[in-house]
């Protein structure tokens, strides 16, 4: 059983008295705060045919513009991704090619080994994973462990998040499917204090039916900074459309 993240190192004011409605506001409130993420790190995919790890530069605008630079051993640049809700691209630096493409699960699935939805992959990298829709059904709430609790059920299956309620942010989010089962966790963890935001410099991704995972550590990370999120390719790389 893969644990729970652990909540962030904030002031504790322990008052737990509000309601399902005014609790996803606050964490909706301090999501909005964010529109730019900037950071490095190591990030990590673990899957049954490989896994492996690399360091990372990254630069999101919110809501709909990732890139990412890739790097192996000893500082040697793999790759840079630039992902938005229409395209992706990933240029290999090894072999000089372009692969260019919808941003959906299964052509991201065939480059990474991982299937995730575009949002996603961007919360593994801002760690927002609060987005109830008006159609979905509130379920439970109640507070476990110090944390505020809200199940949803939605068409896909019930949505369970786990809030610190003196920062409002959401230290673990499941998919649970109609058997009660996990089909995707992600994990927040190692909270810091950046513009009075708390931000977690740790999350996890998991696909346990899939035993599939995405681990991204931050080491250095910044919030509402100038970030480039455009990347010219090379005259001569080659270019496949999927």
């Amino acid at each position: 059983m893969v644990p729970y993240g652990c909540a962030p190192t904030k002031t504790v004011i322990r008052d737990r008295s509000l309601g399902a409605a005014e609790v996803v506001r606050r964490v909706q409130e301090r999501d909005q705060r964010i529109r730019t993420v900037k950071g490095d790190g190591n990030i990590t995919v673990e899957s049954p045919e490989a896994s492996g790890s690399g360091s990372f530069r990254a630069d999101v605008r919110k809501p709909d513009s990732l890139k990412l630079e890739l790097s192996g051993p000893f500082g040697i640049h793999v790759g840079t991704l630039l992902l938005s809700r229409e395209q992706f691209m990933f240029y290999n630096w090894r072999e000089n090619i372009a692969t260019i493409g919808k941003p959906d699960g299964s052509t991201l699935q065939s480059m990474f080994r991982l299937k995730l939805r575009f949002d996603e992959i961007l919360n593994a990298f801002t760690g927002e994973f609060l987005s109830p829709r008006s159609s979905d059904t509130l379920e439970t709430f109640g507070v476990e462990e110090g944390l505020y609790l809200l199940r949803y059920r939605s068409a896909d299956g019930v949505h369970e998040y786990r809030i610190d309620g003196d920062a409002f942010v959401v230290t673990s989010y499941r998919l649970l499917d109609s058997l009660g089962k996990p089909s995707l966790i992600a994990l927040a963890s190692r909270f810091d204090e950046v513009n009075d935001i708390a931000i977690p410099k740790l999350l996890r991704i998991v696909l346990p039916k899939e035993r599939r995972s995405l681990t991204v550590a931050y080491g250095d990370l910044r919030l509402n900074e100038e970030v480039e999120c455009t990347f010219i390719l090379p005259k001569q790389a080659e270019v496949v459309r999927q």
